[in-house]
């Protein structure tokens, strides 16, 4: 799914997760499950550490649940993202950006196996919210807290020009 504005807020962006990373991600979790049930009823007594196979299975699944794409919302008070199993939100105001960068994933390891790791990162001094591969439109997301950060600039310096001084006869009273 592209990204999309919302119906019922016209002025907010959403970037869902693409649905194709969303199934290979559960169909790694339910082998990952299977493989983990199946060890476990096989179990032989002998010595083997089994223990160690499961938790390296529970280790790759916990990895492939940080990897889940969580939607982000992009719209005038700031861009935001759901957190794990959409619980939480970290919030960033626009007035609280610090960067807006873009760098490589994993260090870029998936680069050298032709994988997409360029990753979009708004960063606050709290947070930090990430547009992955795993989100469609990246560019769009990009120009779109740009444009943002802009208006929030020209707002300000409009702000700073059209306050007065100081209001006539205030030195007079100050004295």
């Amino acid at each position: 799914m592209a990204s999309y504005r919302d119906r019922l807020n016209p002025e907010l962006l959403r970037f869902p997760g693409l649905w194709r990373t969303r199934i290979l991600i559960s169909a790694g979790l339910l082998v990952n499950a299977l493989t983990g049930l199946l060890c476990w009823w096989f179990e032989t007594g002998a010595r083997r550490p089994w223990e160690l196979e499961l938790a390296l299975l529970a280790a790759l699944s916990l990895w492939m649940l940080a990897c889940w794409p969580r939607e982000i919302t992009c719209g005038p008070g700031g861009v935001a993202q759901r957190k794990w199993l959409g619980l939480r939100t970290a919030r960033i105001g626009w007035g609280e950006v610090q960067a807006i960068e873009p760098l490589e994933e994993f260090g870029g390891a998936g680069k050298r196996l032709g994988l997409a790791v360029s990753v979009i990162q708004v960063a606050s001094a709290r947070c930090e919210i990430r547009h992955t591969p795993r989100h469609p439109d990246a560019e769009r997301f990009l120009r779109e807290c740009r444009m943002r950060m802009e208006e929030r600039a020209s707002r300000q310096a409009r702000a700073k020009q059209a306050v007065p001084p100081g209001r006539p006869g205030e030195e007079e009273r100050q004295r």
